[in-house]
């Protein structure tokens, strides 16, 4: 289940799920301990009968005895046990009912109205809605301005775009790793051609030979970004300055390549002339002069005496002319300025459409959490449904085990009863000349035993439990109701949501043939 819940549904139907009714009423809390809580009275018969007997030969109770008051002792105490079971037996049934009445107003749900629920869905939907209103205005607005200042350019320079689309590049971060590449590339080269002209070794030759193609691949991207693309601009002053930086970049890498060259080409000479005389241990190429190497440059800058420095500088040209074209075609579009407003222009384009998505998103968690609450309410109030009965079943079988225990002391009250009095009876007989007045028995004695089992009457819970399964029932119904309506709304906002994206592309293509329209229109008119 999801955390976040529905605020509409947080105080309707069973905010927890419905636990089993556990009542906790136990017979020996209520006197019912021992042999009690099985209807056994504890007294024998024969020992009745013996007591009976006793107390005929002492003549009591009296003739005269009528009230309970005057019976016998052990009539008395057969009496008392037997009241005992029927009062603990009703005890116990009344916190059983008790517990029972209170289960089942706890599981009885508040009523769930249909168009009162409907009401509270669509006002927390209307939040949702109002955020969409908000963010999708912010994002109409801020497309549309990206729209205009694209078209606007595209009018100003469109003979020189001549209608075509801007070379967008996506991934600059691959042009970048392509430039890295092929300075590190160069290096290496660089670093193995340097390595024996200076006493440091490989590890020298490579921090010389990143930084000379570091210099190398920056004035190629410096030259075809600032330089060369600046020569489509349609301004002059700008296509001056491009033509400037390109000329002055183009400049500087052929100087640094063949500098380059033939600074190899003197640290080769240098090195013979250290072997010859003996003092190659001391040598080291930052002795050489690079006035020096300059001036032997010219006037032929294309002698070249030893193949290792022609082919440094076959590589620093490679590498220099391919950071050229990197800066020029791979950064951005070569038309300065139109590749940044059409990016402009795709990201608040996407930024509308992500707000669209936004809001369906969170339109589409609200219904599924809806959804999740009307299965999870149906769940717990068919499980209240079934745990009402269980509790009545509970009930009833208690009743019935209450019933069968209070006739079972009953009869041991009787049986018990009527042992004594035969038996009274037949020793007072017995004795009569000895007992003289006192000899007849006493008239309660004819009277018939019957045993007394308390009412145990479970219809006020019956009424209850039904009352409770009513409301259960007519919640379910409305709840039936209510989500056949959600399903169909879901379809329609999703529908309508669908139909945004259309929208979306017919303002944008209306807006397009609006500035058409006043372009052709402002082309008539000049001429």
């Amino acid at each position: 289940m999801l955390k976040k819940q529905v605020r509409w549904g947080a105080e309707l139907g069973y905010t927890k799920p419905v636990k089993p009714l556990d009542p906790k009423v136990e017979q020996n809390q209520h006197g019912l301990k021992g042999s009690l809580k099985d209807g056994e009275l504890g007294f024998s018969r024969m020992v009745t009968r013996r007591v009976a007997r006793k107390d005929a030969q002492d003549g009591i109770p009296t003739s005269e005895s009528i009230t309970e008051d005057q019976w016998s002792e052990r009539e008395q105490q057969i009496a008392e046990k037997a009241e005992r079971v029927r009062r603990g037996l009703k005890t116990w049934m009344s916190a059983t009912s008790a517990s029972v009445r209170n289960f089942i107003s706890d599981c009885t749900p508040g009523a769930i109205y249909p168009e009162q629920l409907k009401e509270a869905i669509k006002a927390e939907e209307s939040e949702y809605r109002h955020y969409e209103f908000d963010d999708s205005t912010d994002a109409k607005a801020h497309h549309e301005a990206t729209v205009v200042e694209l078209e606007s350019f595209k009018q100003r320079f469109g003979d020189q775009l001549q209608k075509r689309t801007p070379d967008i590049k996506k991934n600059v971060e691959q042009a970048i790793a392509i430039l890295i590449f092929i300075m590190i590339v160069e290096g290496c080269f660089n670093a193995l051609l340097f390595k024996d002209a200076q006493s440091s070794g490989l590890l020298g030759g490579m921090m010389v030979a990143f930084g000379i193609s570091a210099v190398n691949v920056l004035f190629g991207v410096v030259g075809g970004f600032v330089g060369l693309r600046n020569l489509n601009h349609p301004e002059t002053y700008m296509k001056v300055l491009g033509g400037i930086v390109a000329g002055v970049c183009v400049a500087c890498g052929l100087f640094v390549n063949f500098f380059v060259a033939h600074f190899r080409d003197a640290v080769e000479v240098a090195l013979h002339d250290a072997l010859a005389e003996g003092s190659l241990a001391g040598f080291s190429m930052f002795a050489i002069s690079p006035s020096a190497v300059i001036a032997d440059m010219f006037p032929n800058i294309f002698g070249l005496d030893s193949l290792v420095a022609i082919g440094l500088l076959l590589i620093g040209l490679t590498v220099f002319a391919i950071a050229l074209y990197e800066g020029y075609d791979r950064i951005s579009d070569r038309f300065p300025g139109y590749g940044r407003v059409w990016r402009k222009e795709r990201a608040a384009y996407e930024k509308r459409q992500q707000v669209r998505n936004g809001v369906r998103d969170d339109l589409s968690d609200f219904f599924t959490r809806s959804r999740i609450w009307f299965e999870t309410q149906q769940q717990r109030h068919l499980a209240a449904k079934r745990e009402i009965e269980k509790a009545m079943n509970l009930l009833e079988t208690r009743r019935d085990i209450a019933v069968e225990i209070a006739a079972r002391a009953g009869d041991q009250e009787r049986s018990l009863k009527v042992a004594y009095r035969q038996a009274h009876r037949r020793a007072r007989n017995a004795c009569r000349d000895k007992l003289g007045e006192q000899a007849a028995v006493p008239a309660y004695f004819d009277e018939i035993v019957t045993p007394n089992i308390p009412p145990l009457d479970t219809q006020k819970e019956r009424e209850q439990a039904n009352a409770a399964i009513k409301a259960i029932e007519n919640n379910i119904q409305a709840l039936n109701i209510v989500r056949e309506w959600m399903e169909s709304h879901i379809q329609q906002v999703q529908k309508g949501l669908s139909s945004i994206e259309e929208r979306v592309g017919g303002h944008i293509q209306a807006m397009r043939d609006k500035q058409h329209h006043q372009r052709q229109e402002h082309q008539a008119k000049s001429a």
